[in-house]
């Protein structure tokens, strides 16, 4: 009875005889071939330990460190330069109001010394003049003695000169660990139209880009306007929006523009100078006030929003709408958003224009 079975041939040769076979790669090779093959493996397994041998050595290594930690010293000088430069402006205001308020105090007891001087002379004077002069002599003691005349008023939005530091993770690593469990989610549901929506699914909205001199905060919450320009400086959100319906609210926590701008624009528009006039934004100067494909809508003269308000910008996908709240007064207003010119997904941006600026998202 013949066999049936198949002869093993070599890989590299097609020889048939003293075949050995590889358990890793389950393939077949004459003995000369298969010491070549094993003598690949080792290559390799050599080159893996070189790379094990530089990740332990860059482990030890402190550059990395180093270098953090001299961004630590020096934003410690420049707050202290800060400080420093603050109470040396402070030292000559004192020293200014001081001088003003002795010449204009000086004038005063000039004044009643001439007078006092004149009567005494002419011995012209009665009781009514003596109750007189011991009244301003008085009130001139008070004035002198009254320490509360001037003030030392702390700010308390220190964020817009002086900004404190945290250590944290970086925005990259988290993205790269949440994309990781996004991965794994994937493979486990199998629903791939969820792609878009988790990769940019953040708990919490953040300010990305900025366009102008504008300070972000470490937490990238906050956004605060460092020069005044005619034709508006801007920032962006990070999150992507194409679906359901989504409310970022907003705190101003300074107000010293006419209009602050809440809107939107597609993600793929740049943030550009007279970034309001873009084809794709779509928002609000003032809750009279809406633009519209970059062009400004009915323009009202109410000006309702103010410093301390809080503000809340809902996007709602589904409807292709957007909605602006004002919480202190509850008034809602709202635009219907045409996808031909500004299509998804969308993200968020706030236009600010004068020194002093500043908006918090909550």
């Amino acid at each position: 009875m013949a066999s049936s079975a198949t002869k093993q041939v070599c890989v590299q040769c097609d020889k048939g005889g003293g075949i050995a076979m590889c358990n890793g790669c389950q393939q077949s090779f004459c003995i000369k071939h298969f010491l070549e093959h094993r003598q690949e493996l080792s290559i390799q397994i050599e080159t893996i330990g070189q790379e094990h041998d530089l990740l332990r050595r860059d482990m030890d290594r402190d550059q990395y460190i180093q270098s953090l930690l001299e961004r630590i010293n020096r934003w410690e000088q420049e707050s202290i330069n800060t400080i420093q430069e603050n109470a040396r402006k402070a030292r000559i205001d004192l020293q200014d109001l001081f001088e003003q308020n002795k010449k204009e105090m000086k004038t005063s007891v000039d004044q009643l010394t001439k007078e006092l001087r004149r009567c005494t002379e002419a011995d012209d004077y009665t009781e009514t003049d003596l109750q007189r002069w011991r009244e301003q002599l008085e009130e001139l003691r008070q004035t002198v003695s009254d320490t509360s005349m001037i003030n030392i008023d702390y700010d308390h939005n220190m964020r817009a000169a002086l900004s404190l530091i945290r250590i944290s993770i970086s925005p990259q690593h988290q993205q790269r660990q949440q994309l990781s469990s996004f991965v794994q989610r994937i493979h486990a549901r199998e629903t791939n139209h969820l792609i878009a929506d988790q990769l940019t699914g953040f708990d919490h909205e953040k300010f990305l880009d900025i366009h102008g001199n504008i300070v972000l905060s470490l937490d990238r919450s906050t956004a605060c306007c460092s020069e005044s320009r005619w034709d508006g400086l801007c920032v962006s959100g990070l999150r992507r929006y194409s679906s359901e319906q989504h409310q970022i609210r907003f705190r101003i926590d300074k107000k010293n523009s006419v209009n602050l701008f809440f809107g939107i624009l597609t993600a793929s528009q740049p943030l550009i100078a007279r970034i309001t006039e873009a084809e794709s934004a779509y928002g609000w100067l003032e809750l009279d006030f809406p633009l519209m494909n970059g062009k400004a809508g009915t323009k009202g003269w109410n000006k309702i929003i103010n410093t301390g308000d809080e503000v809340s910008l809902i996007l709602d996908c589904d409807h292709r709408r957007i909605r602006f709240h004002h919480h202190r007064t509850n008034m809602l207003v709202d635009l219907p958003v045409d996808l031909r010119l500004c299509p998804f997904p969308w993200k968020i941006v706030v236009r600010l224009d004068t020194l002093g600026d500043t908006v918090r998202i909550l």
